[in-house]
């Protein structure tokens, strides 16, 4: 299975939310200007026709790109089942007194010039429709009067931008040592950019699709150093490449950070050499759905049809006869049954809870549960929604997203990394002005991602929780106030979300950001007959792309090799 996870890694792009019968015809492509109430959902009470022939534990992005692929591609019928009142799991958006807050990632890359988000190939390969707002810089705040942007592409000569950052912020072998580093790490894009989604599954069948559609790029993939499955330290630390510029080392470990939540020596090497590639080719930009991140989660559920994501739907077990899955049972005791299996878009530990009537009597069962005890947990995160009187905001002087570095940028190789340093602000309503917001006002939202303790959270008293959240986020504030300095005195809704908000409400164990990189399990295959899995704690992990990629892999494990290959 190694050259499944080869494949999977180059696809990672992460900078860095009824059910049809099978011959139901495909819906028209959906408007992007969507609203929520144009999306039909069923509720908990509503009882299922018939069985539907795959089920789907989740309705984050993994999991919704994977009913889309089996009901548009495949014509399977499909049910998903989410327990929160709303879908998109990590990537969904809530309305607090008239603002539309988005609960998680508000930066894409891929998904305009010559696009390669695997999430982007599920909307173009179901005619699911959405519009995209592309910009080409985001900014950079460090402590004291540290400010540069990022300029993402190329200029009239074919010049990487981010040279001209690297000659005023590194030293002088700053930009030589990029340049150096692009080169290097070049051929291990190649297969991403000729391998589609479509071409993979969650199953050693794998091998076969790649070598009758793709053997060219297979052949360069397993030419690679390692064949392409290490970290990126061989690419800064040696023997492959050295770099030794301290600004540009810092730099690179916080683009890691915000793709993996490790620094860059320890990132898979295919996932940051994709990204650096992505953000400085030609036609370099950065995306953005126009809508937000509801308009990208309404066109994958409004793209299945009426009643195919039942939310307030709350899975108990799965359940498992003879090593095989022949349906649900949710909390509300009510049974639903397949007539092909499972796909759990569920963070991985959940299944011991999922699958533990079965764990007596079945070894496959066992052998699986062992396996995800292996999977580490990265640590938890914060965010901070708030809502501003934008009165004497001038808009056009902001960037649309920033990363500010609360204790400064440069340091050892864990400095950028520290907790409550590398803080993401998103200041959307600068690219959108279509986002629900009330008039006369702006939303922003900082979070720091993957660094948050747990333990720090627990066992707190009510009084304790609150000044709990005052304390940590304050970093959070500061972040926001180097880029509106008056924030606070402009607030009008606040609203932070600790560790055990993502565990009330998004089901996060410990409020977990995802798995680890270097336990992450290598496909969703399980050896129970029926059950696959997708989501961020399998290869690739964490990030819109990685999970699309995974709904993909796991939706086509549901059908042959050659209905497979016909199907793009």
């Amino acid at each position: 299975m190694r050259p499944l996870r080869v494949l999977l890694c180059f696809i990672w792009p992460h900078l860095v939310g009824g059910f049809l019968k099978t011959h139901q015809k495909r819906p028209e492509k959906v408007d992007s200007k969507a609203n929520s109430e144009s999306v039909l959902f069923a509720d908990s009470n509503s009882a299922p026709t018939f069985n539907p022939d795959v089920i789907v534990i989740g309705s984050g992005i993994g999991g919704l790109c994977a009913a889309n692929i089996l009901n548009h591609v495949h014509k399977k019928s499909v049910l998903v089942l989410e327990s929160h009142y709303l879908p998109g799991g990590c990537a969904h958006s809530f309305p607090i007194k008239g603002y539309d807050f988005e609960s998680g990632p508000t930066i894409l890359l891929g998904c305009t010039q010559a696009p390669l988000n695997p999430l982007r190939q599920v909307l173009d390969i179901c005619s699911l429709k959405l519009d995209w707002i592309s910009y080409k810089s985001w900014g950079v705040l460090g402590d004291g009067e540290e400010q540069w942007d990022l300029e993402l592409g190329k200029d009239a000569n074919n010049r990487i931008k981010f040279e001209t950052v690297l000659s005023e912020q590194g030293g002088a072998a700053a930009a030589s040592e990029f340049a150096d580093l692009l080169d290097k790490t070049k051929p291990l894009i190649v297969p991403a950019t000729e391998i589609p989604a479509m071409a993979l599954r969650a199953d050693s069948k794998v091998l076969f699709t790649l070598l009758v559609k793709h053997f060219r790029s297979l052949v360069k993939l397993l030419q690679l150093p390692d064949a392409g499955t290490g970290p990126f330290e061989p690419y800064i630390n040696g023997p492959i490449h050295v770099v030794t510029d301290p600004w540009l080392r810092s730099w690179l470990d916080g683009l890691a950070f915000s793709l993996s939540g490790l620094p860059a020596a320890r990132t898979p090497a295919s996932a940051m050499s994709y990204v650096l590639w992505d953000l400085h080719r030609a036609n370099g930009s950065l995306d953005y759905p126009k809508g937000g991140m509801k308009s990208l989660v309404n066109a994958l559920v409004s793209g299945l049809g009426d009643d195919v994501v039942r939310l307030r739907s709350h899975v108990a077990s799965i359940d498992v006869t003879d090593n095989n899955v022949r349906g649900v049972t949710l909390k509300s005791g009510e049974s639903i049954k397949c007539n092909e299996g499972v796909i759990c878009n569920a963070p991985l530990w959940n299944l011991k809870n999922l699958l533990a009537p079965a764990e007596s009597s079945e070894d496959s069962v066992k052998t699986l549960l062992g396996e995800i005890e292996s999977v580490n947990m990265t640590r938890s995160y914060l965010h901070l929604h708030v809502g501003l009187d934008a009165t004497g905001i001038d808009q056009t002087k902001l960037k649309p997203h920033y990363t500010v570095f609360e204790k400064g940028m440069v340091g050892d190789a864990e400095h950028v990394c520290t907790e409550l340093n590398m803080i993401a602000v998103s200041n959307v309503c600068n690219l959108d002005d279509s986002l629900e917001v009330p008039e006369g006002k702006i939303m922003m939202h900082a979070y720091a991602c993957g660094n948050e303790d747990y333990g720090i959270w627990e066992n707190l008293s009510k009084d304790e929780y609150e000044l709990k959240k005052k304390e940590r986020g304050e970093a959070l504030w500061s972040a926001i106030e180097k880029v509106v300095p008056d924030a606070r005195e402009r607030c009008e809704v606040e609203l932070l979300g600790s560790p055990l908000t993502h565990e009330r409400f998004l089901r996060r164990p410990r409020g977990t950001y995802g798995a680890e990189v270097e336990s992450l399990l290598k496909d969703g295959s399980t050896g129970v007959g029926g059950l696959v899995l997708c989501g961020d704690g399998i290869f690739p992990g964490i990030g819109l792309p990685s999970v699309a990629l995974s709904g993909v892999s796991a939706a086509n494990s549901f059908v042959s090799v050659w209905r497979q290959l016909k199907s793009y």
